[in-house]
């Protein structure tokens, strides 16, 4: 008789599958009807989540019909206020996660910056006007919401918010979202409240980002607790218990306390960096994948971190083309000589030291920094501590990255004035520059020097510019107890009152764009030509003129990159032209309300125009603290550079 091997062979399959989904049920039905057993977490979360989306998408709608009773005299303006605190507790309730899901259209719709914008992603200039969360709060804290005309825009925010919301849920509410993303999404919102809630940023009019801030707490530990089963599953208790416990000291931070009164440095100390810790090491205790592990690109905020003022805290190899590999120190050693080598100009006078020097946290000290010929430049020049935290560079912000820059310096007629085949040519007359070239790009046997090896030293070199190492990162990262009381009260002033923090985000002090670290903002300041009053407009048009087409928007006349302030003890004289000598000339420039404080008529300035009324110890408060920002390392030139040139003149040359 003649076997079918193939029926046999499909029979055996059969039974073999048949057997594999007896297993399944067997041990299914065993672990539904084991009292040890619980559903997976996230299975909760993304039930809660939805639920919660759901009443935000009704609370705009409740929002909308509310501003429509208000223009009829149906609310008072006490119960308007009440009815927008409703929406914003619902919005709270879900923003760490819609953001982290979809932050593009969550700025642009949702809860954008109350400033024109220009789209990205197009090949003209396409301008966006604000909508969402923003815009309503400054209409809501309106001295004007009584007239119609303020009252019908509200109405226009408000259905345009509810539209929003609506298409916004309508592409989301059919994700659901991993354990992996939801702890992500969570410490982006520790680090979202820490830097743009608390500082007022999110709540521009009405200032409630004290009251925001309670909502936002109740409900992460209430998601976080919902993994009770599965630590308990890995022995892990502890780290929940540390969690609530952190939460609740949170939430008592912010009982009963408003906006000018928050004690903005405890709660940070307190609060934000041990939920930022605790929120990672209950995502590792649970093994779910990080997004290291399933990214093959270098994020700007590293996971590992557990604290926001660490210096790990950012990637910096995010923001620049090198690679973290064993020729980095190399390549940075490398680039220190050449930072300090006269060599890179063409009359072998000025180095990038000339105007960035290490003794003033590398700058120049200078009005207006000083040309190849010793006559005055257009601008200062910026620190370079930090600097590689950024997505534009220079004042103007016309360079795309870091190892960009130098290329603008070296066909500068004013700065170095020459050329990479030049400067290429006289590296190859010092055996000393070939041999350290050879350690920093081991295949360069195998071809010439070009001049992006040269970006990438200098680049390099600059990285390690960054020691977060001030009285403030000590005391943040727990290597000292505390502060003078005149460095607290001005920390608070300035990420709560004085509005600082609104422009220079925690933990960088600079423009570079929380909670994701990957955008730089200018500010139009109204920077006046000269310090005497009456004021006059600075002619330099900033951002507008920089050469960029995309950036030809009006808007961005007068717009300046918002640079760091730490180390700015050292880094005087202050904005762009170097018009404020000291501190305490420019905390007036800010308390009078900036250029349109002081009688510029500037359309688009981006800083609030109204007084902010401080007093002078508050102001000598605010300037404690910025001094409290002074880096302890302090940078040395090298010891000597290569002199081993055949050009005896060029051995000759001096730092």
């Amino acid at each position: 008789m003649k076997i079918n091997t193939h029926i046999v062979s499909t029979g055996l399959l059969f039974g073999f599958i048949y057997l594999l989904f007896l297993q399944w049920s067997n041990s299914s039905f065993k672990s539904l009807n084991d009292k040890n057993y619980s559903p997976k977490a996230i299975g909760n979360i993304n039930a809660k989540y939805k639920t919660d989306f759901g009443e935000f998408v009704k609370s705009t709608l409740d929002f909308r019909v509310a501003t429509e009773d208000f223009i009829h005299q149906k609310k008072s303006t006490e119960d308007l206020i009440n009815d927008y605190r409703i929406l914003r507790d619902k919005f709270k309730t879900v923003e760490f996660i819609i953001e982290y899901l979809d932050k593009e259209a969550f700025d642009k719709i949702i809860n954008g910056a109350p400033l024109p914008k220009l789209e990205k992603k197009v090949a003209d200039i396409t301008v966006l006007q604000p909508h969402g969360f923003q815009v309503i709060d400054e209409i809501i804290a309106s001295e004007g919401l009584s007239t119609l005309e303020i009252k019908e825009e509200l109405i226009r925010e408000a259905k345009t918010l509810e539209r929003n919301v609506n298409e916004f849920h309508s592409f989301l509410k059919a994700r659901k979202i991993t354990d992996r993303q939801f702890f992500e999404a969570a410490r982006m919102g520790i680090i979202r409240l820490a830097t743009l809630g608390t500082t007022g940023f999110d709540t521009p009019g009405t200032l409630q980002g004290i009251e925001d801030a309670k909502v936002v707490l109740n409900h992460l530990k209430i998601y976080l607790n919902l993994y009770k089963p599965e630590l308990k599953n890995v022995e892990r208790t502890d780290l929940l218990k540390s969690s609530n416990k952190i939460f609740k000291r949170g939430l008592k931070l912010t009982k009963n306390e408003d906006f000018d009164n928050f004690n903005r440095l405890i709660f940070i100390k307190e609060f934000i960096n041990p939920a930022y810790k605790v929120i990672k090491d209950i995502h590792l205790a649970l093994s779910y994948e990080t997004i290291d592990e399933v990214s093959r690109f270098i994020q700007a905020v590293n996971y590992k971190s557990d604290n926001i003022f660490n210096p790990d805290f950012l990637n910096s190899f995010f923001y620049v083309s090198l690679q973290n590999d064993s020729t980095y120190n190399a390549k940075a050693e490398l680039g220190k000589l050449l930072f300090y080598d006269p060599i890179l100009s063409k009359n072998n006078e000025m180095s990038c030291a000339s105007c960035h020097n290490p003794k003033k946290a590398f700058t120049d000290g200078k009005t207006l920094s000083l040309s190849n010929a010793g006559s005055p430049m257009k601008r200062n020049a910026m620190t370079l501590n930090y600097s590689v935290y950024a997505i534009l560079y220079f004042h103007d912000l016309r360079a795309k990255n870091l190892e960009n820059q130098f290329e603008h310096v070296v066909v500068s007629e004013d700065e170095f004035n020459t050329s990479y085949k030049e400067i290429i040519d006289k590296v190859n007359q010092s055996s000393n520059y070939k041999s350290l070239f050879e350690k920093a790009f081991p295949d360069i046997k195998a071809r010439k020097i070009r001049s992006n090896d040269i970006d990438y030293v200098l680049a390099a070199y600059v990285m390690k510019l960054n020691t977060f190492d001030s009285p403030i990162d000590k005391f943040f990262q727990n290597k000292i107890a505390e502060l003078p009381e005149s460095v607290e009260r001005g920390f608070n002033l300035f990420a709560g009152k004085a509005a600082c923090a609104t422009c220079h985000f925690v933990p960088l002090f600079s423009g570079n764009l929380p909670p994701l670290f990957m955008d730089t903002e200018a500010e139009v300041l109204g920077v006046p030509e000269d310090k005497e009053e009456p004021w006059s407009l600075d002619d330099d048009p900033g951002r507008l003129g920089n050469g960029v087409t995309l950036d030809k928007a009006k808007f961005y006349r007068a717009a300046f990159k918002t640079p760091t302030i730490r180390n700015i003890e050292l880094t005087g004289p202050y904005m762009h032209n170097g018009v404020f000598d000291t501190l305490e000339e420019v905390m007036d420039f800010y308390n009078k309300g900036g250029g349109a404080g002081g009688g510029i008529n500037l359309e688009h300035q981006t800083l609030a125009s109204d007084p902010l009324n401080l007093t002078d110890r508050e102001i000598e408060d605010i300037i404690a603290f910025m001094k409290a920002l002074t880096d302890t390392k302090k940078f040395q030139q090298p010891e000597d550079l290569p002199r081993d040139f055949e050009n005896e003149n060029i051995n000759k040359r001096s730092f």
